[in-house]
């Protein structure tokens, strides 16, 4: 009996042995091919391809049959781009409907739990819970899926949520693991390209400010000096002040956005601003977005380039 148990106990310990060895060896080859889809993506161009990649290359990487993104836009979850395998039909007539019908993040939505929490997680309908808590039930009729969030700049900016079709192998924590390494790697590589994007934007504005600074050069050592006219021209006024904005900025922002402009014009941020016009950075910030808007530009630079051309030359501030 004792040499019945202990071969029992033998066999049982090889048996343990052999599935961590399965174990192990299916996380190693997941995190191979989540690397090798991310490094994939990363080969991407624009920013908009990267979005439309990330969700083939997540299913690709991670095993997943199904891979849906979707981004964080005040409080509700809106739908970027999804992959279906084997049927792009599908994924267009649900990701239409998915765009159309955003998920507010709140009690009971297992994804604003995992908002808060910031961490991976499988969901399984078998749980007593109700589907109405998965994200995107309505359409997506999840039996079961992994779930990762997106994190950028420190925060939840989206996630990505993935199954397998029926009949396939059942999701477990290797599943788990490779969609949350694809998530981090895709938000390394979507905000290199955005940072690169911006850089490029700013190093075109800056090439703008500095064509128009010569040709101003040139124009005012070219110009005839005229001694009556000279000897009564006004003191030079102050170089740390941009020059007064024209009337056309006038006409195109309120009196408060426009002295915001002016701060900005000087290089100062918000709460710079805010201090110098004692109101909350809060209210800055809701000045310069409306600033950005009303002059069509996206960022402080090309505003910027915008109130130089529109005050110093007089060039039309639309492109």
């Amino acid at each position: 009996m004792s040499a019945e148990l202990d071969e029992l106990h033998r066999r049982a310990a090889e048996l343990g042995h052999e599935l961590v060895e399965r174990g192990t060896s299916a996380r190693l080859h997941a995190i191979e091919r989540v690397e090798a889809a991310v490094g994939r993506l990363a080969e991407a161009g624009p920013v908009s391809e990267i979005v439309e990649r990330a969700v083939g290359e997540a299913a690709e990487g991670a095993g997943l049959d199904r891979v849906l993104l979707s981004r964080i836009d005040e409080g509700r979850l809106a739908a970027e781009a999804l992959h279906w395998a084997g049927d792009a039909a599908a994924a267009a007539a649900a990701l239409a409907r998915l765009r159309a019908a955003p998920v507010e993040l709140a009690y009971p939505l297992i994804e604003g739990e995992l908002l808060r929490r910031r961490l991976p997680a499988v969901v399984r309908t078998s749980e007593p819970e109700p589907p109405e808590r998965q994200a995107h039930w309505e359409v997506m009729r999840w039996r079961e899926y992994v779930v990762a969030p997106v994190l950028m700049g420190g925060r939840v900016a989206g996630f990505l949520q993935g199954d397998r079709l029926a009949g396939a192998e059942p999701l477990g924590p290797v599943d788990r693991e490779a969609l949350d390494r694809f998530a981090k790697g895709f938000a390394e590589v979507f905000e290199h390209a955005v940072l690169l994007r911006r850089l490029r934007s700013q190093r075109q504005e800056l090439r703008q400010v500095a064509s128009w600074a010569d040709a101003r050069s040139v124009e005012l050592s070219d110009g005839v000096i005229d001694l009556a006219h000279d000897r009564q021209a006004p003191l030079a006024r102050d170089p740390a002040r941009p020059p007064p904005a024209d009337s056309r900025l006038h006409d195109l922002l309120t009196p408060r956005e426009t002295e915001v402009l002016e701060h900005m014009v000087r290089g100062e941020p918000n709460a710079e601003i805010a201090r110098a016009l004692v109101v909350s950075e809060g209210t800055v910030k809701f000045h310069v977005k409306n600033i950005l808007r009303k002059m069509s530009v996206s960022n402080r630079a090309e505003a910027t380039a915008h109130y130089l051309r529109f005050s110093l030359r007089g060039e039309p501030g639309s492109r």
